[in-house]
Parts: C-alpha cells; structure tokens; sequence
C-alpha cells in the first residue's frame, strides 16, 4: 500500500479523544500493551474507562480467561488430522415454567459439533466472520486476491442459507 494521509474511524467507543491518545502512546513511546495501560492508568485518561481496576474483579476475569486457553489449546487426532477438540456456540436451555426459550454459550466436542447440523452452521459462519475479518484486515495485498475471491463466494452461499 503506498503510503497516504491516514485517517482513523472514530466510533462511539473510539472517539477521538482515544484514538489520539492511543497514536501518542505508539509515537512517543512504542505501542505496547503495557505502553499503553500505563497511559490509560491516569484517571483523567479517556482510556482508563476501557480497563478493570478493581484488582479482585479483574483478577477474577484473567483466570476465566486462563481457563478459555486451556480449552482452546487441547487437540484431538481424527484420521491422522489434528484439530481442537472443542468449539464455542450457543446451546438453548429450555426455561422451567416458561414458553421463552433461553440461550447460553457453552464448549462442546467437536466430535458432537460436526454431528448436529446447528452447531456445525455456527460454527461455520464463524469461521467465515474470521476469514472475512482476516481479509479486511489484509486487504491491501493484492497477492491474496483469489483468497479474498473464495471468501466472498462462500460467504454469499452461506447467507443465502441462513
């Protein structure tokens, strides 16, 4: 990509207020994780809104987290492929007493995703909002056009399926 005047999106969330304050960190001292949530740690940072600085909750939070990467780092060998052995979707829970019909999210095998067409459609358009967030991501390299080309069309089949 030739270089231009770049120009960042401000949202709701990243205003620019916080997008300035983010640019300054990288200019200034390096864009860092820990550069970064030692700018966002002043009060009057538009940043700080953005962490958890009750030590408790947040410790709390990082040990879920944890947890979600021991789930997500253990393989199975099927057929002499390796692939994780678990995936993330929603699972209904039918309400006690009540006509609604609840929903939480929930680590299933994949053995079991790949034998329920619901859970296997999930799981397929997630991975289609991956590979379409990889490819906006990477869209200036012209070199993965016929990459980008495949996205798009299975994409569009699995919208229509929807």
């Amino acid at each position: 990509m030739k270089q231009e005047k770049i120009q960042y999106k401000n949202t709701e969330k990243f205003t620019p207020e916080v997008i300035d304050e983010v640019v300054e960190v990288q200019r200034v001292y390096g864009l860092t994780a820990e550069n970064l949530l030692k700018k966002a740690s002043r009060k009057s940072s538009s940043l700080y809104e953005f962490f958890d600085w009750d030590n408790s909750s947040a410790g709390e939070k990082w040990r879920l987290q944890q947890a979600r990467c021991i789930i997500n780092e253990i393989k199975i060998v099927v057929e002499d492929k390796e692939m994780y052995a678990f995936e993330n979707v929603s699972v209904k829970i039918e309400g006690k007493g009540s006509p609604k019909k609840l929903s939480s999210r929930e680590y299933k095998p994949i053995i079991e995703i790949m034998g329920n067409a619901e859970y296997r459609t999930q799981i397929i358009m997630k991975a289609l909002a991956e590979a379409k967030y990889w490819k906006d991501k990477h869209f200036g390299l012209k070199e993965l056009s016929n990459i980008f080309s495949s996205i798009d069309t299975e994409s569009k089949k699995w919208q229509n399926k929807k």
